[in-house]
């Protein structure tokens, strides 16, 4: 009793405190809810980068692509550049294949008001990698990602239902991107996010393979390992560290 007697008696000192302070307890409950939403974004972190598996068919066999070069004073891993992608897709024996991808904003016009929107940037083989099928069209080709060929952009299934209503006759119709026109040829896949990106539309890059160097290591990669084969060390990282880089 005394015991409880005493905690009461704190209480109502600090009651009374809090009371006295207005601006002190304002400080107070706000760096306790930050205190809050920070923890509950760590765990969000945690469950998404670390302990929600990937949403694709046989993750495991998924890995990420990257390099050291000790010898230039890079440590840490550096990106994929065109050069070094093109010649993975050529001539690597570890894997299926392997697609490069990278983000970035595109206006868009001619639909209402014109409009800035998050994109993804493939080359044709990253989608395919990921074993994914469109409910609606198709995935780029080669000829897509082929410079100088015509221009094709793919929604994604979110965009798809917000801005055209969900129309199945979307497919052929054109989108001005960036200026220039984009034929629509796919819908992707419902509630699908691309690692921690979430793009309303998915564009192909068009590289030019006679003009591509060994530089701009500014691009992300991924491939799918070759059944049978596994990676301990190597040119790609497993798709633990794959998953914990990027977050899905």
């Amino acid at each position: 009793m005394r015991q409880r007697g005493m905690a009461f008696r704190e209480v109502r000192y600090v009651v009374r405190k809090l009371v006295r302070s207005p601006l002190f307890t304002l400080v107070s409950i706000l760096m306790l809810a930050l205190g809050i939403g920070a923890n509950a974004a760590i765990f969000s972190v945690v469950n998404g980068v670390l302990l929600k598996p990937l949403p694709f068919d046989e993750p495991e066999t998924l890995v990420g692509v990257w390099h050291n070069a000790p010898g230039l004073g890079f440590i840490d891993r550096i990106n994929q550049s065109p050069a070094t992608y093109y010649t993975y897709r050529e001539e690597a024996t570890l894997f299926e294949d392997i697609g490069m991808w990278d983000n970035d904003f595109v206006s868009i016009t001619g639909i209402d008001e014109p409009e800035q929107v998050d994109a993804v940037y493939v080359t044709d083989g990253t989608l395919p990698l990921l074993r994914l099928r469109p409910p609606l069209g198709r995935f780029f080709t080669r000829e897509d990602d082929a410079p100088g060929s015509p221009e094709t952009v793919i929604l994604s299934y979110g965009y798809w239902q917000s801005r055209f209503g969900g129309d199945s006759g979307v497919v052929g119709r054109t989108l001005i991107i960036n200026g220039n026109p984009n034929e629509i040829i796919g819908v992707m896949p419902e509630g699908l996010r691309f690692l921690r990106f979430d793009p309303a539309v998915w564009l192909p890059f068009r590289f030019d393979r006679s003009e591509v160097y060994v530089g701009n290591f500014s691009y992300q990669a991924l491939a799918r390992l070759k059944p049978g084969v596994t990676l301990v060390h190597g040119p790609a990282d497993p798709v633990g560290k794959f998953r914990r880089h990027f977050g899905c």
